[in-house]
């Protein structure tokens, strides 16, 4: 049975709830500055005056570009009810962030993974926009796996579902973020 390409981000399998923090979206001017629920985030360098909380914008993808974590939730916006899991680039907002430095993720590859790449490194890739309809994340894991110690994720394994057929397109896999922004310690090496 071929897999499904549905396309979510990443969506924690396993994580400390307690590690899930607000974030703030400052306001961008286009599209482009879109945040879904999925999408993995870094600091922005700045915070919400009024609340402290800190700021954070999408990641990059590519080794090298540290994880804070992955958005989670969107705080409601009175004045758009219709947006529970995303918010539009020009709106500044309030995220709910998965912090966990040891949360497991599952997302899908932008191609076939098979059970020897687990233990590999991975870099996150955004490889359409997020879906303002479905209000699903453009990113995935970029199936092009090494051993780099700077790489973002690493893979740890594979769900074992009748949905997820291993070593073919658009398979799900599981994986840490090994790039963390706030721990500092160097990647480990892929197997």
């Amino acid at each position: 049975m071929a897999n499904t390409d549905q396309i979510t981000g990443f969506r924690p399998v396993k994580y400390d709830c307690r590690l899930v923090i607000p974030c703030y979206k400052s306001a961008g001017t286009t599209v482009t500055n879109d945040m879904f629920v999925g999408d993995p985030v870094a600091f922005s360098g700045t915070g919400d005056s009024a609340t402290g909380n800190t700021g954070v914008t999408v990641s990059t993808a590519g080794d090298g570009n540290p994880i804070l974590g992955v958005v989670v939730g969107i705080k409601t916006q009175p004045t758009h009810l219709d947006r529970g899991t995303w918010v539009d680039g020009a709106d500044a907002a309030t995220v709910f962030v998965c912090i966990d430095p040891n949360a497991v993720y599952e997302a899908q590859a932008n191609a076939a993974v098979d059970v020897t790449e687990i233990g590999m490194n991975a870099n996150i890739v955004l490889t359409q926009s997020g879906s303002r309809t479905a209000g699903t994340s453009g990113f995935e894991v970029n199936a092009t796996e090494a051993t780099t110690n700077t790489y973002q994720l690493k893979i740890i394994g594979l769900p074992d579902r009748a949905d997820n057929e291993i070593n073919t397109t658009n398979n799900k896999v599981l994986v840490v973020v090994l790039d963390k922004q706030l721990v500092t310690e160097t990647g480990t090496t892929g197997v």
